[in-house]
C-alpha cells in the first residue's frame, strides 16, 4: 500500500512539470489578458469601436494571414491565409462594415465582411510603375452610400468604390518616382490633396476633383540641403521645433518654410 501510495506522488509530480502552466502577475492584469497562436506577427492591427455586440480587433500578420479576433479574450472570429507573394500592404475599416486589405504593392484592393470574413469585393490595380503604396478610407464615409476608398499603387492613384470595388477614376502623376506620404481629405469637401516627395529633396502637393480625379492644381518646393522622415499633420497655431520644416499648402499659401536647416529637414504639413 506504501509503495502504491508513494508511486502515485511521483506520477503527480512529474506530471506537474511536464503540464506547462500560464499565469499572470496582478499588474498584468488588463495589459497581457491573451496570446493568439496560428495568425503569426502582427505587422496592422485596428479597432472595430461600435458600440454594442462583441469588440474585435482586425489583423494582419507577417505570415500573410488576415484575421478577425475577439478583443477581450483572444477568440479567432475567422481568419483567411492570402498567397505567399500577396504580402498585405496595410488595412482599415469601412463604413463599420467591412475590413479593407491593401496587398501585393499595392495592386490588389479587397472588401471581408466584418461579421463573417467572407470577401465583398476584389479590385486589381494597375499603374505605370512600382512605388510605396498607401491606403486612405476616409472616416467621414457613410453606410449605404457608394464612398471612395483611395489607394496609390504602381505610382498612380485609384479612386475605388466602397460597395462594388469598382476603380472609378485613376491619376497617373507626371513624375513617376513621386511617392504619397499623405493624403487629405476635409469632412464634405471635394478637394482631395495628396502630399509627398520626389527623391529627398523635392516636396509637391496636389489637388484633386474628389468626383473626377481632375488634376486642379501642382505645387513643388525643391529643399537644396534635401530631408528625411515623413509628413505629419499640425494645427495653424503648432509651431515648428528644430529640425523641421513646416509647410502651408493651403489657400494658395506654398511654399512657407520655417526653421529650415542647411542640414536633412523633416517636413510636417499644416
Amino acid at each position: 500500500m506504501a509503495m502504491a501510495i508513494r508511486s502515485l506522488l511521483i506520477f503527480l509530480c512529474i506530471q506537474s512539470i511536464a503540464v506547462p502552466t500560464f499565469s499572470l502577475y496582478e499588474d498584468q492584469a488588463g495589459l497581457m489578458d491573451w496570446h493568439q497562436k496560428y495568425i503569426g506577427k502582427v505587422k496592422h492591427a485596428v479597432f472595430q469601436t461600435q458600440k454594442t455586440g462583441r469588440k474585435r480587433v482586425l489583423v494582419s500578420t507577417e505570415e500573410n494571414v488576415i484575421a478577425s479576433l475577439d478583443l477581450r479574450h483572444g477568440e479567432i472570429f475567422w481568419r483567411h491565409v492570402l498567397g505567399t507573394d500577396d504580402a498585405i500592404d496595410g488595412i482599415d475599416i469601412a463604413m463599420g462594415k467591412y475590413l479593407i486589405t491593401l496587398s501585393s504593392e499595392g495592386s490588389i484592393l479587397r472588401a471581408w465582411n466584418l461579421p463573417d470574413g467572407q470577401m465583398w469585393w476584389e479590385s486589381f490595380l494597375q499603374g505605370p510603375s512600382n512605388s510605396k503604396s498607401f491606403l486612405f478610407v476616409p472616416t467621414s464615409l457613410k453606410v449605404d452610400k457608394d464612398n471612395t476608398i483611395l489607394v496609390f499603387g504602381k505610382g498612380s492613384l485609384h479612386a475605388v468604390s466602397s460597395i462594388h470595388g469598382d476603380i472609378v477614376w485613376k491619376v497617373d502623376f507626371p513624375d513617376e518616382s513621386f511617392e504619397v506620404q499623405e493624403v487629405i481629405q476635409h469632412h464634405d469637401s471635394n478637394v482631395i490633396y495628396v502630399v509627398g516627395f520626389v527623391g529627398s529633396s523635392q516636396f509637391d502637393v496636389y489637388q484633386i476633383n474628389a468626383k473626377n480625379g481632375e488634376l486642379l492644381k501642382h505645387d513643388s518646393a525643391a529643399f537644396d540641403g534635401g530631408f528625411s522622415g515623413e509628413v505629419s499633420l499640425v494645427s495653424k497655431s503648432q509651431t515648428c521645433g528644430a529640425g523641421c520644416c513646416k509647410v502651408n499648402f493651403v489657400n494658395n499659401k506654398f511654399p512657407e518654410r520655417r526653421n529650415q536647416l542647411s542640414e536633412n529637414i523633416h517636413i510636417r504639413s499644416s
